[in-house]
């Protein structure tokens, strides 16, 4: 990331889970995010560039799952500013008391539950490597190199982090055009990029945090599913594919996602026929021609399944989207 960022301080609201990450994609985040729980989804992305850090705050109502990659020449610090009900990143469960640590050079794998704000402070990966070398901390050098995902850090550090973070947050929506001076970079850049070394060089690993034994075969799972989403693929299909049994896979899917392989891809084909309603409002296409495309032939149960996914009924996502071409 270019140590100049242009400095700016946006809020974005959004009602459409597509909307989260075409906005995030405008700040380089380039993600895919899938729905995991039904409902109407909205939220907030909230964003600041100020003295080449970039500062994110996003939060919505409904639980998703999201993959994809930061942005290039970067690595980022994310911690939940409250409790939050489900946390797994690249197959750890994290808490309040953990640290994600993304590097860009490592894809993104995450799955939350809605409520809870996630800060994220992305910073210049070869800067903060320096300055680590400067002030002769091995320990970040080595967590800055290595395949480290997710940290610990020791109390009172994660504390006065979150503490820090919550104030500058405060800062951003209350007095944004003070903090974007000229004046105001350099401190703010300094103060964060000493608090992310401390929080770093405090990774306490005992007991170790380790990862789900069950995270790669269901990812790989997971693959597998979204790959054939279009065509009729079922649980046993998958099970022979894996070389695992049914209980196995279920149980990891409940592990690692909270619901099992089946609802998971009911979710999943019903987003993509989301997706499809309004890619192809407009169009002269109907709602039963795009069902029957992701496997849904019951058409009754399908508009039921998507009214009670999306808060609305399937022709009323072709109609409103039409609206709008």
């Amino acid at each position: 990331m270019d140590i100049n960022l242009q400095p700016l301080i946006e809020t974005i609201p959004f009602h459409d889970i597509d909307e989260l990450g075409s906005q995030m994609r405008a700040f380089r985040w380039d993600m895919i995010h899938r729905p995991i729980e039904a409902g109407t989804f909205e939220g907030e992305l909230f964003v600041a560039q100020v003295g080449g850090i970039q500062f994110a705050r996003p939060i919505y109502n409904r639980g998703i799952r999201s993959q994809g990659d930061s942005p290039p020449g970067t690595i980022t610090v994310g911690i939940p500013l409250s409790t939050p009900q489900v946390f797994k990143w690249h197959g750890y469960s994290l808490s309040s008391n953990s640290a994600l640590l993304q590097k860009s050079s490592r894809g993104i794998d995450m799955l939350r539950s809605g409520n809870f704000p996630l800060a994220l402070v992305t910073i210049d990966i070869d800067s903060l490597f320096s300055r680590a070398e400067q002030t002769n901390r091995p320990r970040v050098v080595s967590l800055i190199t290595d395949s480290t995902l997710a940290i610990q850090p020791e109390p009172t550090v994660l504390r006065r982090f979150r503490s820090h973070l919550r104030y500058i947050f405060e800062l951003f929506w209350r007095q944004p055009q003070t903090i974007l001076q000229p004046a105001m970079q350099s401190p703010i850049r300094e103060d964060f990029i000493s608090l992310v070394l401390d929080v770093l060089d405090s990774h306490q690993n005992d007991p170790p945090l380790r990862p789900s034994i069950r995270h790669p075969y269901i990812k790989r799972a997971e693959e597998i599913l979204l790959d054939n989403l279009d065509r009729p693929l079922s649980i046993l299909d998958l099970c022979q594919e894996l070389h695992i049994s049914e209980r196995t896979l279920r149980y990891g899917f409940q592990e690692c996602f909270g619901l099992g392989p089946a609802t998971y891809l009911k979710i999943q084909r019903l987003n993509g026929v989301r997706r499809q309603l309004k890619a192809s409002a407009g169009r002269g296409i109907t709602v039963s021609a795009i069902a029957l495309q992701w496997g849904f032939w019951h058409m009754g149960q399908f508009a039921k399944d998507y009214k009670k996914m999306f808060g609305e009924c399937p022709s009323a996502t072709l109609r409103d989207n039409s609206l709008t071409k």
